[in-house]
This record gives structure tokens, sequence and C-alpha cells, in this order.
């Protein structure tokens, strides 16, 4: 599906030929099974016209773009994408300090100064991207992420949510624990060498290209960049200014799990069922009983999106499964910006964020909705995810919001409120 025009197309159902054009060409290079953004958006208030909303999606119906990091420029979102996954600016510069003496930032770069095209194939004992990810070992789970996120090898954001699972898993001499005892900027370009990167570059070669800029980036981002942030500089003022939002008890708010044996197996829509692809009404579902005080159940949801044209099959809920089950229970669903600042707005408002994803925790690889319920004294997001017992888990936590929201879809964040 190209996409590249950047304006809505209409297309009147009258055409059948042209309908059923469009939804074979989504349903032939969307990624398969997507429960949470489909590329064709029904807006069932014009009630005979399809929308292919261009904000909805990316061209590539899938993973997280480099243009959902929050930044300046490469180096700046390398920074907050580190910082954010609870790094200091001290260790997240001793990263960067690596980054610049392999690839200059660009994750585009193959060893020797050429730039590889979107769809290269990396070749063991030649580096490539951010790290320089040289031999099949470590470049073979680089290219199966991005096949399992429908992302290009080159995407910015791909490949520092790789770099990050490397960490968390341990690499080589590297372990994120021992990293995160690092103080100076400086020092942390040596360990992150030493340990990860693993160069031959001589001592004084890395003092020079490494460790000093090291220092020079973390100098530069002092001011604007806190310990404990990761966003971006106009949302960090509205991040974690000491005030709670409601729903965030994880007593009272009731969290559904779609796989729930009571439902489960309920069909939604088509073929499939709530368990497979009923993430969307579920996560309505709770946002919908914590409003109005009633129990809506997943398949009362699922329902009703099902009877307004909600489910495509063989892809999920369109992304009106907002608009339309907040109507139909007497709320207001308002379409607001893929922005902390914004987000927080809403939930301290008393609102609730249906909002999908691609990714990691706490989406899935194939797109998957969740409900935000709440923002912390401290900035941090609390959610409703219905993906079974690790969804669970992930209710119970608090996330910095610059995780969730380098995964979420661009233009599909709904405030769900009283009217």
């Amino acid at each position: 599906m190209d996409c590249n025009s950047g304006e809505e197309m209409v297309i009147k159902k009258g055409f059948y030929t042209t309908v059923l054009f469009v939804v074979f060409l989504s349903q032939t290079y969307a990624t398969p099974h997507v429960h949470a953004a489909p590329l064709l958006k029904i807006d069932n208030s014009l009630n005979d016209i399809i929308i292919l909303d261009k904000a909805g999606s990316s061209c590539t119906s899938g993973g997280a773009s480099s243009s959902s990091l929050v930044g300046n420029d490469n180096l700046e979102k390398i920074l907050r994408f580190y910082v954010g996954k609870g790094l200091t600016l001290a260790q997240a510069s001793g990263i960067a300090g690596n980054y610049k003496a392999e690839s200059g930032f660009n994750p585009a770069v193959i060893e020797g100064g050429a730039i590889a095209p979107d769809d290269y194939t990396p070749v063991s004992g030649v580096g490539f991207g951010l790290a320089q990810w040289t031999f099949t070992g470590r470049q073979q789970p680089l290219m199966d992420l991005a096949k399992s996120t429908n992302r290009k090898i080159t995407d910015l954001s791909l490949q520092l949510d790789y770099s990050w699972q490397e960490m968390e898993k341990g690499i080589g001499n590297f372990t994120l624990d021992e990293y995160k005892k690092v103080n100076e900027p400086d020092e942390a370009a040596f360990v992150f060498h030493r340990d990860f990167e693993a160069s031959n570059d001589s001592r004084e070669a890395i003092r020079k290209n490494r460790m000093d800029p090291a220092k020079e980036i973390y100098n530069t981002y002092q001011s604007s960049i806190k310990d404990g942030s990761g966003t971006s500089p106009a949302s960090a003022t509205c991040s974690g200014d000491g005030t709670s939002s409601d729903f965030l008890d994880d007593g009272s708010f009731k969290i559904y799990d779609q796989c729930d044996s009571q439902w489960g197996s309920t069909i939604y829509g088509g073929s499939e069922t709530i368990c497979q692809a009923g993430c969307g009404p579920s996560s309505m579902a709770m946002i919908i009983t914590a409003l109005t005080g009633k129990s809506v159940t997943p398949p009362d949801t699922a329902k009703v999106a099902s009877e307004n044209g909600v489910y495509i099959d063989g892809i999920g809920s369109d992304w009106s499964v907002s608009t339309v089950l907040a109507e139909h229970w007497n709320l207001t669903a308002t379409k607001i910006e893929n922005d902390v600042a914004k987000i927080n707005e809403a939930l301290r408002g008393g609102a609730l964020i249906n909002t999908s994803g691609v990714g990691s925790a706490p989406f899935t690889s194939t797109g998957h909705y969740i409900t935000i319920r709440g923002v912390t004294s401290s900035g941090k997001w609390k959610i409703g995810n219905s993906n079974g017992p690790k969804g669970l888990e992930d209710s119970k936590q608090e996330w910095d919001p610059a995780t969730i929201l380098s995964m979420m879809r661009q233009g599909n964040v709904y405030a769900i409120s009283k009217k």
C-alpha cells in the first residue's frame, strides 16, 4: 500500500470494485493478524464513506518509526531514548560517545562509510548500523526484529530497541546492572566500549574518539535532559508536576483479560475470536466500566463494535473502535496528539486514553491496544493491558511515558471522557 501522498483518500462505498481492491491491498501488504491498526479506517459517522487515514498509518503498516522518537536530531533522540529507559544522562552519553565513533549516529552506515538502502541485508564480517554490529550472531537478531515489527533495517527506533534488548539480556561482557553503577560519562564510554562494542581501538583512540565526545555530549545536554525524564522539552514541563490523576488504584480499576475463559472463544466480527483479535474492544471495556460505573465486558463491546463495522476480517479493530464504543455508551472520544503533555492533561482532567502501538511490551510485535489509565505524581503512566497474565503484570507497573510513546501509533490516541 502506497500512502506517500500525505492526504486522506475518500472512496464511496458504491464503487465496490475500488473498495475491494483497497481491501485486497491492505490485506496483502499489511502485517498479518494486526490487532491494533489496519490501513483502512472506517468512519461510521459518514455512513457511506471509507477513509484511508494518512495520519493513522505509516506506509509500512507496521512498527514504530524514528518519527515517534523524541528529539531534534539523532543524537538527542538516542539520549532521550536511553534516559527514558532509566539510564542516567551520563550513562546515555557514554553510549552516544561510542555511537559517534562507530557510526556518527547514522543507523544506515556500513563499515567503510557507505550508506545502506532500506532493504539492506547485513553481511557477516562487515559492521552495520549505530553500533556497527559485525557478525551474524548479532546481525541476525536485528534482522529478525525488523521483520517481526515491520520496520526497515535502517530505522533508528528499531536499532535502539534492539540495542536495549541486547543490554537487558546481556551481551559479551556487558550487563546492565553493572553499567548502571557507572557515574561519569567518560567512564561510561570506556565501560561500554570494553564490554559492549569491544573494538580493536587503542586506549588513546578510545579516549579521543569515545570518552572525550561522551563528556562533550553530557555537558551539552545536562541542562535540558534530566535523569528520569526522556521526554521532549515541551512535554517534560508537564510530565511530573506532583499532580496525579484518577484510576491509579490497581484494586478498583477493572483489568479485563481478552482470553478469559468466559469470553475468549467468542467470535468477534468475522473469523477470529476475542482472544485472537479483541484487544480494541477489551481496552474500551475497561474504560467504559471505569467511567460509567457499569460492568461492561469485552463481549459487550465486541458485539457493538462488530455491529458497527469496526472489525476488519483478518486484521482486527479499525481505529473507529474508540469513537464508536464511546458514543454507544454516551461518552466522548476526542482525538489528541501523540504528546506526553497533552495526554497527561487529559488524564488529569478525568479522561482515559485508548491507543494502539507495535513493538515490545506493553504492546506486541503485530499491534495491540492498551488503556493509559493514569499519571502518577512523578509523571509515570499506569495502563490497562488485556494481553493475558503478562498484560495483568504490565498493568501493575509504572511506565515511563517515553517508552510507550516511542511505540504508539501516530494518530490513534483518543481521550475518552464523560459528556
